[in-house]
């Protein structure tokens, strides 16, 4: 192989390459374009519903959440050591969860 049939194959693989990525840039905003003129049902335009007016607190409203139990952080930080070991890296790294006594 001489050095011009190298560097025409070269050019022709980064040439596919381009034209794919143009190609697909090009099918993404086409799809973009068509998805705007189409009706996704009764609320907004991508199927969420419309937003409700916001009113002044009701009595049912809910109360604010409680903090966790030392209980339920004992599970969440172990559920996070278990994922760590199973799935993590193999580098000595260790996660605090530290109290803000406010």
């Amino acid at each position: 192989m001489t050095q011009l049939e190298a560097w025409t194959i070269t050019a022709l693989g980064i040439s596919v390459v381009f034209i794919g990525l143009i190609l697909c840039i090009l099918f993404i905003n086409m799809f973009n374009r068509v998805a705007r003129h189409v009706k996704w049902g009764e609320g907004d335009e991508h199927g969420h519903a419309a937003p409700l007016p916001k009113t002044a607190a009701s009595p049912a409203a809910e109360p604010p959440a409680a903090p966790p139990t030392p209980e339920i952080l004992a599970v969440i930080a172990a559920a996070l050591e278990m994922e760590q070991r199973l799935f993590g890296s193999h580098v000595t790294q260790r996660l605090t969860i530290r109290r803000t006594h406010g």
